[in-house]
């Protein structure tokens, strides 16, 4: 009797095990889903006959752009079906992206790889919950990150870590209506910029001289938010929000209060409709002469502008300023795989996949290689792409704040600017205010 339950128990053992060879080499797939860790392989990318799933997550603006985003899946799974790697797009709508994120990740479900704003960066990086790729980028001598821009990649950069790859850029310019232009003898700033002249002193005069109250037209606008209002004329007054290490606030210097001053004036001479008016709709409705914005308002121009249009370069104050918007692509600490992840961002932000974003006139593509830069020149209208291209070296970038919160500064900050464009305080006491009520919100 105790030898046939010891061969039973044998019986038994080989044939488990026979079965787990089989669930192992079999070709049952294993899945890399962004689930913590809870299911998958940590090294292998499928070559073993092994499948992995990598799933990845964007804020598409509108349909159109979800489309975009999902014919890239397509090209990252004609790229990689070699090597058994799967990638699953995951959109989420805008409303409340973030939050949806920082609370999958800290269920341990977040996707594998998603897209943030760069302001964002320090938020999520100070949770260590983002992965380090430079090891992945070390080891892998088929990737290029010199075919980036550098600027860009120094946000990435801390601590001697690489916390990402940009998925897209966008400077901000001048969109200007060409028909207003000429209707009244007056130089282009794109014709202006070609001279080296256009200036905040060009840019006024053409302002005062296209603004005509009787038909409701102004010569400027600008959407009354951080990155062409205070931001961009404080840094081209010579001043800046932050102070050189970004661990306080510097609106209350001589260049900061120089650049509120220039606002106000515009305001004050009703050069611009009011802070809270629908500046973009104004414009493609041949309301506004030049507005200010990035390349994401290109493609409601095309839609809706009916007269002829371009773009040019930001006028220079006391120096060459703009913004430089950008969002990386991040991958979660806790990807089952992380060898598979690095193979589908490596496609996502190639040349081929950023020329496909850029077609649709949104963004432009983070990469400084001729593939890419010819894809975003051939994206017309506008005939001057050069002008988002020009902006680049000179840009102030959208930066994350790591020793302190850039919600709450922001928020402070545009209160006050609400107020000092309404005329309730003074240019002077929106820089001393801000610094002041401003001071708790660094570390």
């Amino acid at each position: 009797m105790m030898l046939r339950k010891h061969t039973l128990s044998w019986i038994a053992l080989i044939a488990l095990f026979t079965v787990m060879l089989a669930a192992c080499g079999g070709g049952q797939p294993t899945t890399g889903s962004g689930s913590g860790g809870q299911s998958g392989s940590s090294a292998n990318t499928g070559g073993s006959g092994q499948a992995v799933t990598i799933r990845w997550r964007t804020r598409p603006g509108d349909a159109a752009e979800q489309r975009v985003y999902e014919e890239l899946n397509t090209l990252v799974n004609e790229k990689l079906k070699d090597k058994g790697i799967t990638a699953v797009y995951d959109p989420a709508p805008n409303q409340g992206y973030f939050e949806k994120l920082k609370t999958e990740l800290a269920a341990g479900n977040a996707p594998d790889i998603f897209w943030i704003g760069g302001v964002e960066l320090a938020d999520f990086v100070n949770t260590g919950q983002i992965l380090d790729l430079k090891p992945l980028i070390d080891a892998d001598s088929s990737f290029q990150l010199s075919n980036f821009y550098p600027n860009v990649i120094e946000q990435l950069t801390r601590d001697g870590k690489i916390y990402g790859l940009p998925r897209d850029i966008s400077t901000m310019v001048v969109y200007y209506n060409e028909d207003l232009f000429k209707a009244a003898g007056l130089k282009t700033p794109k014709e202006l910029a070609a001279e080296g002249n256009w200036n905040w002193d060009t840019m006024l005069e053409a302002a005062r001289k296209l603004t005509d109250p009787a038909k409701q037209q102004y010569g400027l606008g600008f959407g009354n938010w951080w990155g062409p209002a205070w931001g961009y004329f404080v840094n081209a007054a010579g001043g800046s929000p932050f102070t050189p290490d970004r661990r306080g606030c510097a609106l209350n210097s001589p260049e900061a209060i120089n650049g509120a001053k220039m606002v106000r004036m515009l305001y004050d001479e009703k050069l611009l409709p009011a802070g809270d008016a629908d500046g973009e709709a104004l414009f493609n409705a041949g309301k506004v002469a030049m507005y200010f914005n990035g390349r994401w308002f290109t493609p409601g121009v095309r839609t809706n502008a009916q007269f002829n249009w371009d773009v040019a370069v930001m006028p220079e104050g006391k120096v060459k300023s703009t913004w430089l918007f950008w969002g990386p692509y991040l991958v979660n600490a806790k990807t089952a795989n992380a060898q598979a992840a690095w193979e589908v961002l490596k496609v996502l932000t190639s040349a081929e996949a950023t020329a496909k974003v850029a077609a649709l006139g949104t963004n432009i593509p983070p990469r400084s290689d001729q593939e890419a830069v010819n894809a975003f020149l051939a994206s017309t209208p506008p005939a001057n792409n050069q002008a988002f291209l020009d902006g680049i070296p000179y840009a102030a970038l959208e930066a994350p704040v790591w020793d302190g919160s850039w919600a709450d500064f922001s928020g402070i900050v545009q209160s006050l600017w609400d107020q000092m464009i309404a005329g309730q305080i003074t240019p002077e006491q929106f820089g001393q205010q801000a610094c002041e009520q401003a001071a708790s919100t660094f570390k």
